[in-house]
């Protein structure tokens, strides 16, 4: 939720900033939008650091609970294979050199 907070409190902020420059000033599209971009960063970054961190941290928590799953499954699909391989290894006569 605070990533959700974080991401719609700089759109906020860019919105504004860009509405002030391109609407009131008339000001390039471009220009308009580069300065918003400039300054919902440096306003999101100096006065909303504390939930930029938690922002981040719930991100963090959320992408490596996903690793886990999928390294769950890797192991998983790698047991398996090395099943097979076993079972395909004594299907097999074994060779007694080279060829």
């Amino acid at each position: 939720m605070q990533f959700l907070k974080f991401t719609l409190l700089r759109l906020a902020l860019f919105a504004a900033v860009f509405s002030l420059i391109y609407w009131v000033f008339g000001w390039n599209l471009w220009i308009g939008a580069g300065i918003g971009l400039v300054f919902a960063f440096a306003i999101s970054y100096l006065f909303f650091n504390g939930l930029r961190l938690s922002a981040s941290e719930e991100l963090a928590a959320r992408v490596s609970g996903r690793g886990a799953k999928r390294n769950k499954v890797a192991d998983e699909d790698a047991a398996a294979e090395d099943a097979a391989a076993e079972a395909a290894e004594r299907d097999e006569p074994e060779r007694g050199g080279r060829d």
